[in-house]
């Protein structure tokens, strides 16, 4: 078959040793089929860092808006959560200092009853003496 087809001038498909490029390193034999190809141009490797570089640079302004924007907004969020802290606390003081006060009234009111009833006590005891 090689003959005929030499006859008509074409010819065989040859198969070479691959040529080692500028980037191409070979490969690397795992075993069991696999291997590692470190063909850099047939792997794309410059394709995929052409498109992440490319990817980066047309979204850099629009992330670094975004975070940013996000920034000033848990910023804001922050602030107002330290206000409510410190309106809390004022409020809690002046809850602390009104039960102080609640509580030298009631003092005073169970001291004003116990003198009444020992002065009904003792009103009772001198009437029933006469």
């Amino acid at each position: 078959a090689a003959v005929g087809l030499a006859g008509l001038g074409v010819a065989a498909p040859a198969f070479a040793e691959e040529e080692l490029g500028l980037l191409n390193f070979g490969k690397v034999e795992l075993g069991g089929g696999f291997a590692i190809n470190l063909d850099i141009p047939e792997t794309g490797i410059i394709n995929i860092i052409v498109i992440v570089a490319g990817l980066f640079y047309l979204l850099g302004p629009i992330l670094s808006e975004s975070m940013a924007t996000r920034e000033k907004e848990i910023q804001t969020d922050i602030d107002d959560a330290i206000a409510k802290y410190i309106e809390a606390s004022a409020r809690l003081a002046e809850a602390e200092k009104n039960k102080q006060q609640a509580d030298a009234v009631i003092k005073e009111i169970e001291n004003s009853i116990s003198k009444d009833q020992q002065d009904l006590k003792l009103a009772m005891e001198t009437s029933m003496k006469v």
